[in-house]
């Protein structure tokens, strides 16, 4: 009883990773503000701090009793965690401003050799869609979503394995940096960011569309919405799991032509005009 009598944004069902890696993120990137000479653009910031908000809210507030009482709410959580919040975090690019706030031990616990090892291997772009991929459509499997639902541990190793593989598929994609710092060109970023969106429309689309009830946990644990039948449930939230991240996807070609204008502006600008030079024409803008 004690859950349900605190505060709605009080852990309801408590997970430590969660709880302590929103927390310990907001108060670093914060540090990381105050230390920097140059600050990162405001919408850059608020970028930042609503996926970190997105992840405790869905985690660790009451909501996390409604989505485990609606099939659709449990969407709403899942691709939150592992779509939309990691989203927004890797749009806003923290690197920077972490590297500034985060404590200078763990700072060097990543620069070791087989650290930068393992993130060298896990950035490779084949790697990071077929982690993100592998982990969000397993725990779609009926049997295993069941399971998952009825086992706490589990339950919570799937949050956390969501929000693991979402940062570290997106942080792939919408690197903004040119190919010599970033390791793969923009349209390797954008192929990667774009071609997932077919197999998890596959998956999703039958989820929303089949006339089988393929999630019965939901009729054993009774439904937050009873007027809600099971079927519609089902169909609630296959679309969220179709629909808004297919829309991200999309989304990644048009932030990565930007991060192409930008970088190729930054070069221009660097380029030394000789004397009596005048350009003549923007790759861009054709002036």
């Amino acid at each position: 009883m004690v859950p349900a009598g605190l505060p709605y944004l009080a852990p309801y069902i408590f997970n430590a990773p969660i709880f302590a890696g929103t927390l310990l993120a907001a108060f670093w990137y914060g540090r990381g503000l105050a230390r920097c000479e140059t600050r990162p653009a405001r919408w850059r910031i608020l970028a930042f701090y609503a996926g970190v908000a997105a992840i405790y809210f869905v985690g660790q507030t009451r909501f996390e009793y409604a989505a485990q009482h609606m099939f659709f709410l449990n969407r709403v959580q899942q691709t939150t965690f592992g779509v939309f919040a990691p989203f927004l975090i890797a749009f806003s690019w923290p690197r920077d401003v972490l590297a500034a706030g985060v404590p200078a031990g763990l700072i060097r616990l990543c620069e070791r050799p087989a650290a930068r090892a393992a993130l060298r291997a896990l950035r490779f772009p084949p790697v990071a869609i077929v982690i993100m991929l592998v982990t969000t459509d397993v725990w779609l499997i009926p049997g295993v979503n069941f399971a998952s639902m009825i086992n706490p541990p589990l339950y919570a190793f799937m949050n956390i394995a969501m929000i693991l593989s979402g940062l570290l598929f997106w942080l792939v994609v919408l690197d903004p940096r040119p190919r010599a710092e970033a390791g793969y060109s923009y349209l390797t970023r954008m192929a990667a960011g774009f071609l997932p969106m077919f197999p998890q429309i596959a998956a999703s689309s039958y989820i929303a569309l089949t006339s089988t009830n393929l999630y019965n946990f939901y009729d054993l644990c009774g439904r937050l919405y009873p007027s809600v039948s099971p079927m519609k449930d089902q169909m609630l939230g296959g679309i969220i799991q179709w629909i808004p991240p297919g829309m991200l996807n999309t989304a990644v070609l048009f932030v990565l032509l930007h991060a192409v204008r930008k970088s190729e502006e930054r070069q221009v600008a660097d380029m030394p005009i000789p004397p009596g030079a005048r350009v003549i024409e923007a790759r861009w803008t054709g002036r």
